[in-house]
């Protein structure tokens, strides 16, 4: 059948194997260096890097780790997961806002919204879900 999603979240869903993807795409090391860094044995290393390699998000070039242009556009989306969490109260004052029976018209929530959430692709994804 091919890959799915819940296999690339699978891949990246425990803290080391995230972190293994993580240094890989701002740092491109070799393994030495990221068994060392992320402190892993080479038997947690390799499980990790196995399964970044089977879901297609990394690949190895030169004796180095780099993403995959599919990791490159699961990285940005792993991004903006962590900019959701970083904003994870304000989002929930915002469910409430919209949740309550406000005197606030649907104007007023947008302003409020927009001083509360500064990144671009939040502000995105909640305003088409609230048209």
């Amino acid at each position: 059948m091919g890959i799915t999603v819940a296999d690339i979240l699978d891949a990246i869903s425990d803290a080391r194997a995230l972190a293994v993807y993580k240094t890989i795409a701002s740092e491109k090391p070799n393994s030495n260096l990221l068994i060392t860094k992320i402190q892993l044995t080479r038997k947690q290393y390799y499980s990790r890097i196995s399964r970044l390699i089977k879901t297609g998000l990394v690949k190895r070039e030169n004796g180095r780790y780099t993403l995959t242009s599919f990791g490159k556009v699961i990285y940005d989306i792993q991004i903006t997961i962590g900019v959701a969490l970083e904003n994870f109260w304000k989002l929930k004052a915002i469910d409430s806002l919209q949740a309550a029976d406000s005197t606030l018209s649907k104007e007023e929530q947008t302003k409020v919204f927009d001083v509360l959430i500064q990144n671009d692709k939040i502000k995105e994804v909640i305003f088409t879900k609230m048209i």
